[in-house]
């Protein structure tokens, strides 16, 4: 990957969500990461919120196409970007200045499932995809920095 901007305040920050490696061990029907952890709040959204604190301007969750329509269905296409609704109170029409981060979802091929599965190549997967996409999109869209958000790291 090549370093593209030499600007320390122009970057492209795109948020990885490692969601392919995980395991059923909690024995849930559904999967861990739907787990909730509040009132109609669970750990992929948790993830999700922590990417929108972040600044992220893409979100990429790295998951395997049997979770993918489920985490779809609950998390959806886009999130509001948090800086935005907080700096839309103070605009005169603050509903027109929200902003939206899209979320993509990346499957893992399926020649790497069960033998090279663990969060390490998921994140770094999903980093690469991320890349090349968007370097084929524009070269203003070429990401330098990533970050990466646990579904299972939860704090107070």
């Amino acid at each position: 990957m090549e370093i593209t901007s030499t600007s320390l305040r122009a970057f492209h920050l795109a948020g990885i969500i490692p969601v392919a490696s995980s395991r059923g061990q909690f024995n849930l029907p559904g999967h861990d990461v739907l787990m909730p952890i509040g009132i109609d709040f669970t750990l992929i959204e948790r993830s999700v919120l922590e990417c929108s604190y972040a600044g992220c301007e893409s979100i990429w969750i790295v998951c395997n196409d049997d979770i993918a329509p489920i985490l779809k269905e609950r998390v959806g296409d886009y999130v509001a970007d948090m800086m935005s609704v907080a700096k839309s109170g103070f605009a005169w029409y603050g509903s027109e200045t929200i902003t939206n981060i899209p979320i993509y979802y990346v499957p893992i091929h399926p020649k790497h499932r069960d033998k090279i599965d663990c969060y390490a190549w998921s994140i770094l997967h999903g980093a690469n995809v991320a890349y090349w996409l968007c370097r084929r999109l524009s070269r203003w869209m070429v990401l330098d920095r990533y970050y990466v958000s646990f579904p299972f790291g939860d704090y107070n």
